[in-house]
């Protein structure tokens, strides 16, 4: 399975498999989901996340930052969370918000 997203207002949903196979599709024109009123990226529906996927979350991240904007991560399962201290990525884990922490498994 690969992975869909879905906004629903604020909100930036993933699903499924963000991975080397899947991060492609959302870096094409056309197809980046982060609109300007996306504020949260909810990670509860992921099922697996690999580097790559931790890859295109600093993309967003940074992608809202150069706008002026502040993008939080909710419902970071906690695989996801261990890769973030793994690569030490700081500025990632301060963006992960405290609603629904830690719940998917990758």
């Amino acid at each position: 399975m690969s992975a869909t997203a879905c906004v629903q207002g604020i909100r930036l949903s993933l699903n499924g498999r963000l991975n080397l196979d899947s991060v492609p599709y959302f870096t094409k024109p056309g197809h980046n989901p982060l609109t300007d009123a996306v504020t949260e990226l909810d990670l509860s529906g992921l099922s697996h996340c690999d580097s790559a996927g931790v890859a295109l979350l600093i993309q967003w991240v940074a992608e809202a930052n150069a706008q002026g904007r502040t993008l939080t991560l909710v419902a970071v399962p906690d695989k996801v969370k261990a890769l973030l201290e793994l690569y030490d990525i700081e500025f990632l884990t301060l963006a992960i918000g405290r609603e629904g922490e830690g719940n998917a498994e990758q």
